[in-house]
């Protein structure tokens, strides 16, 4: 049974000592923002068999909100169980910029439950977030209430050194409609660089979201 510890692993915790890092960048094709950029970079660190600690950023386009959160992640249940849980809870900052005036720094807090399940040559996830201000220099209207977040893959490695990874991204932000998104992404390991994998993909909007992103992205476990 394949165990997605490659990937982000959402329900399945790092081994001890074990470090992953993915970064990626998007470029919009959309008219209305075409060209705009947006970098991620996240972090996960094995602490022991159940304690994942890590970071997950994003850098927006100009004009555009930035965040970060540091957090903890622990799995539920036994380790031998086909299908997997697991909790986390992080804390963070928002930068929103104002072109007007100063820009509005957040508090923020998250929690977050992950399910997964490894199938043969792949795997099964549900990861599900909500995200809550706890403290703003400044009320900004659509950015201070409650964000939900729930995102569905499915996982298929069908060779040795390909992923392919088809992930529907949903949520909802403060006072707009909830959004869905599809992201397919294919990840090929390098072959002379034991760890080290390059992600190509696309983020394109569905419904209360007009995203169509250009991805890559570089994965790398220590």
């Amino acid at each position: 049974m394949f165990l997605p510890t490659l990937a982000h692993a959402g329900a399945w915790p790092r081994d001890k000592g074990e470090l992953f890092l993915s970064f990626a960048n998007e470029i919009s094709t959309a008219p209305q923002t075409r060209y705009a950029t947006g970098t991620s970079l996240y972090a996960e660190y094995g602490l022991t068999d159940r304690l994942t600690v890590g970071f997950d950023g994003t850098l927006g386009a100009t004009g555009t909100p930035s965040e970060g959160y540091l957090f903890l992640r622990t799995p539920l249940g036994k380790a031998d169980r086909p299908a997997r849980l697991a909790v986390s809870f992080g804390l963070g900052v928002k930068s929103i910029p104002n072109p007007w005036g100063t820009t509005t720094n957040q508090k923020l807090a998250k929690i977050g439950a992950s399910w997964g399940r490894g199938l043969q040559r792949g795997w099964l996830a549900v990861d599900m977030s909500a995200a809550w201000v706890l403290d703003s220099s400044i009320t900004v209207p659509g950015q201070s209430g409650a964000t939900y977040k729930a995102d569905f893959t499915w996982g298929m490695k069908p060779s040795e050194r390909i992923m392919l990874i088809w992930q529907l991204q949903t949520g909802k932000v403060p006072d707009a409609s909830a959004y869905a998104k599809f992201s397919p992404s294919l990840i090929w390991q390098m072959r002379r660089q034991k760890g080290t994998h390059i992600e190509i993909g696309f983020v394109y909007g569905l419904t209360g979201d007009d995203s169509q992103n250009l991805k890559l992205g570089f994965w790398k476990r220590f």
